[in-house]
């Protein structure tokens, strides 16, 4: 699964990197090309991506031993149990050693969604100036 998301950024962050600047070559500012918004949501959701893999894979192969012997706490499984932490959620991503110590760190949840609005925003708008423009292509421009 690393390996995937890994390959989803060595790809995505390019070519996004390469449609921001040719967006950014023309004109306009880079906010009204779509190229450049596209290329701007590639990265955003490679990012995402990227840190959602980092969250996943925060607790190590083996959790109990990340816990005893990177992290130097108790794994406590009959916690784990009871209350039904056991790292197998998607998102929101948690995963425990015991009660106090958690495995994933605090800012993996609010960046991964903070990273998902701004590359669905970025699509959403370059549709839109994509639609815009398809639907203005015959009409004069206005001065």
């Amino acid at each position: 699964m690393f390996e995937l998301v890994l390959a989803g950024l060595v790809l995505a962050v390019p070519a996004g990197l390469l449609m921001l600047r040719h967006g950014a070559k023309r004109p306009p500012p880079w906010h009204k090309q779509p190229v450049a918004l596209l290329g701007a949501a590639l990265i955003f959701g490679s990012l995402a991506a990227n840190v959602w893999g980092f969250g996943i894979f925060s607790g190590g192969l083996d959790v109990q031993e990340t816990c005893e012997l990177t992290l130097h706490t108790t794994y406590d499984q009959a916690w784990r149990d009871r209350t039904g932490v056991d790292g197998t959620s998607y998102f929101p991503l948690s995963d425990a050693c015991n009660e106090h110590v958690g495995l994933v760190p605090s800012w993996v949840n609010p960046t991964i969604v903070a990273l998902a609005v701004l590359a669905v925003g970025a699509l959403v708008l370059a549709l839109f100036r994509i639609a815009r423009a398809i639907l203005h292509r015959g009409q004069p421009a206005s001065s």
